[in-house]
């Protein structure tokens, strides 16, 4: 039923006529015969079909060496550096792939020998944290090696030789033998700019080898921009002198691309009977907006395959024109489209004589604006006269055109999506409320290097209850997407805000928002490799921030437990994996207490719901008058006692024997709370309270705390730990 977005494997899949350019590049790599090794570059945009052409060009080459003999036959390797996460990884594990491939039994005796020798030489590269430059890699030798026992060759094996004499016996070996290797690096251009570099510096000067032919395919602009970031000098002419050959993959036109989408839509809309299928009206639809969504073979997939999973559902029940078009904003605008789906009484019916007043159209129209203004393209002007083809109510929003209610029964029976009987039909397939697309976090993290642009769209996906998914989605952006100069700005505003956000879930399997929030700002902080560089960005952002100071005092308290300080039963972490030197940590404890102690002078402290926790690392960080002066002021009135008490309220989980789920009865620790004030001081005066007349005026949370706190004591509930 669905096309994944995958490549096509063969020439028979082609309805791009990209058969003859796939067949002239496979011609051409058979066509080298020099035992030299040379590199071919295959370039092209995503989704541009590099991969789908490389499926074709080596079909060529296996369907043309059918009848040269085994020894005569090139070897082909697909080499994926996505399945490695560093280099270490992908240097080693590229030659132990070559080396299985050439031992296979149908091979030549000198490839089998090589594939031994690469093995070898393989090992030469699991060690070390560094790749080699371009230029002589001898003196990697003098590094110490350490067996893992992954290869069969002996210490004492390698020691008797050095990685050129390796290498130069590999050259011989390989030189000899008469295969032609072709290597296939796909998807460079998705790797970070590292990676790429790692890449060409692999090819470049430990993989040349004899009769080894390289096809790398990539999108050229990507690795250049790489290049020149990681690399000295001009990227572009680094890459000239390792791609010998380019090939660029003839541009995808739009008739080809309108040609895939429109073939494809043919077979979905083929049982649609002609009296429900208004042409005039589609092609206002289509040229008006939505041809405007595709660029490329993958937009028409992605496109064809939400389309196929939702429209068989209802096209029975729905105008099949305006379920294509809303499919569309769906699947390329989806912030349009939930605006969309949530303002109903906008979108959908018409204005009625006494509701057209100037202050009603006024309103509407800013909310309007505020959905057409959540995304960039397509261009406003364009997507708004999409809209009004879609929901004539806009026009009489923008405009003096007027659709009175006889507009509506046709609606109905046509089954518009304007229409108010119809409109919720059209949304009942929508991703589950709560979820957060990937062009949604592609589109607040692209706003990550202006903090209050970020701030403002955290906050307004925290009012619609998506922030927990958010971060949840954030962490797979950590480790590479982000751009380097947009990690402070965003640590900035999650330090800033963190507060503000629900407490997520927690307990035995779940993480909290506190702790996703700390992963958040490990991962993103160790893109940086300097203590220096990490600490500043902490030291910043604590003094930056204004709404937040659990956030801070939590993520200052984990560091702390990386260096295994204050009683933490952990280890302290290898220092590689500190976040900041132990210096650098005392320096931010002083800042968080700081902030702690303003929060307590201005009175917010008091009435923070993370209290008890905040007075705990405040102890911990060596502050105890500070913390009798706040304690004891605090509680020096009822309000101020009860207050304190209710923060200590809290749930544990309990569970019976025959319980599938566990219990989470209300508890109040009595040695936490012991811990600030003289238990036998407070009791009675939360007695006099409890018996008060002012009880029943408390909120349900007070009083609940008082009664647990009192059960406690009394002996009704038992303390655990």
């Amino acid at each position: 039923m669905f096309k994944a977005d995958q490549p096509i494997k063969s020439y028979k899949e082609d309805i791009l006529g990209r058969r003859p350019f796939a067949q002239s590049l496979g011609n051409a790599i058979l066509s080298y015969k020099e035992k030299d090794s040379i590199v071919i570059g295959l370039f092209g945009a995503w989704g541009s079909g590099k991969t789908s052409i490389i499926n074709m060009a080596l079909e060529r080459i296996d369907l043309v060496s059918k009848n040269k003999t085994d020894d005569e036959r090139p070897i082909i390797v697909r080499f994926n550096p996505w399945n490695y996460s560093d280099q270490n990884q992908l240097v080693t594990q590229f030659f132990r792939q070559l080396s299985v491939v050439l031992r296979r039994p149908d091979y030549a005796s000198d490839a089998k020998k090589a594939g031994e020798r690469l093995e070898t030489y393989a090992k030469f590269f699991e060690p070390f944290a560094l790749i080699p430059t371009v230029g002589p890699i001898a003196s990697i030798f003098s590094k110490v090696f350490k067996d893992i026992g992954s290869a069969t060759k002996s210490w004492g094996d390698l020691k008797s030789n050095d990685l050129n004499a390796i290498r130069a016996e590999l050259n011989e070996l390989l030189g000899k033998q008469p295969h032609k290797i072709i290597v296939v690096i796909d998807d460079i251009d998705r790797l970070n700019n590292t990676e790429i570099r790692q890449i060409f510096q692999l090819i470049k000067s430990l993989g040349d080898f004899q009769n080894t032919i390289y096809l790398l395919a990539f999108d050229k602009n990507v690795v250049i921009n790489a290049l020149k970031k990681v690399q000295e000098g001009s990227g572009i002419e680094y890459l000239e002198k390792v791609v010998q050959i380019p090939f660029e993959i003839p541009l995808i036109s739009k008739q080809e691309v309108e040609y895939l989408l429109l073939s494809q839509l043919d077979e979905i809309i083929k049982d649609i009977p002609e009296n429900k299928w208004d042409q005039t009206y589609w092609g206002d639809i289509y040229h008006s907006g939505l041809k405007y969504f595709f660029r490329n073979i993958r937009d028409v997939t992605r496109y064809i395959n939400s389309l196929r999973f939702s429209f068989e559902m209802v096209k029975g029940e729905v105008n099949a024109i305006d379920f294509l078009a809303i499919t569309g904003i769906q699947v390329f605008i989806p912030e349009v489209y939930y605006g969309i789906r949530d303002n109903k009484d906008i979108f959908s019916g018409v204005y009625s004589d006494y509701r057209r007043s100037d202050v009603t159209k006024e309103q509407d129209k800013k909310r309007c604006d505020e959905i057409i203004n959540r995304v960039n393209e397509p261009p406003q002007e364009l997507l708004k006269d999409f809209l009004k083809r879609l929901f004539p109510k806009l026009e009489s929003i923008y405009s003096n055109n007027n659709y009175g209610y006889d507009w509506l029964d046709s609606w109905r029976r046509d089954c518009r999506i304007c229409s108010p009987d119809i409109f919720d039909i059209f949304f009942r397939l929508s991703l589950p409320k709560g979820e957060i697309s990937q062009r949604e976090i592609e589109t607040i993290l692209s706003l990550g290097n202006n903090p209050d642009s970020f701030a403002e769209a955290l906050l307004k996906i925290n009012e619609d209850g998506r922030i927990i998914r958010f971060l949840e989605r954030l962490e797979d952006y950590t480790r590479s997407d982000i751009p380097e100069e947009n990690i402070e700005p965003i640590i900035t505003v999650l330090m800033d805000i963190g507060d503000l956000f629900p407490e997520g879930n927690s307990g035995f399997f779940g993480t909290d928002t506190p702790m996703r929030l700390h992963h958040l700002f490990y991962k993103l902080s160790h893109r940086f490799d300097s203590h220096e560089r990490r600490f500043n960005i902490f030291k910043r952002a604590i003094e930056k921030t204004t709404r937040s100071l659990y956030t801070i005092v939590y993520e200052v308290s984990e560091q702390d437990r990386q260096h295994g300080e204050y009683g933490s039963k952990e280890t302290p972490e290898p220092e590689e994996k500190l976040t900041v030197n132990s210096e650098q940590l005392e320096e931010l404890e002083k800042l968080a207490c700081n902030k702690i102690e303003s929060w307590a002078d201005d009175g917010r402290l008091a009435k923070h719901r993370h209290l008890p926790s905040i007075l705990f690392m405040w102890k911990d960080w060596g502050k105890r008058d500070k913390i009798n002066n706040f304690v004891n002021n605090m509680i020096k009135n009822d309000d101020g006692l009860i207050d304190f008490i209710t923060s200590f309220l809290s749930k544990s989980t309990s569970n019976g024997m025959s319980d599938y789920v566990g219990r989470k009865p209300w508890r109040i620790h009595l040695k936490s709370v012991e811990e600030f004030v003289d238990l036998k001081e407070v009791e009675p005066r939360i007695r006099k309270i409890f018996s008060s007349s002012d009880f029943d005026q408390f909120d349900d949370r007070k009083k609940l705390a008082i009664r647990t706190f009192l059960d406690t004591i009394d002996g009704k509930i038992k303390e655990r730990f």
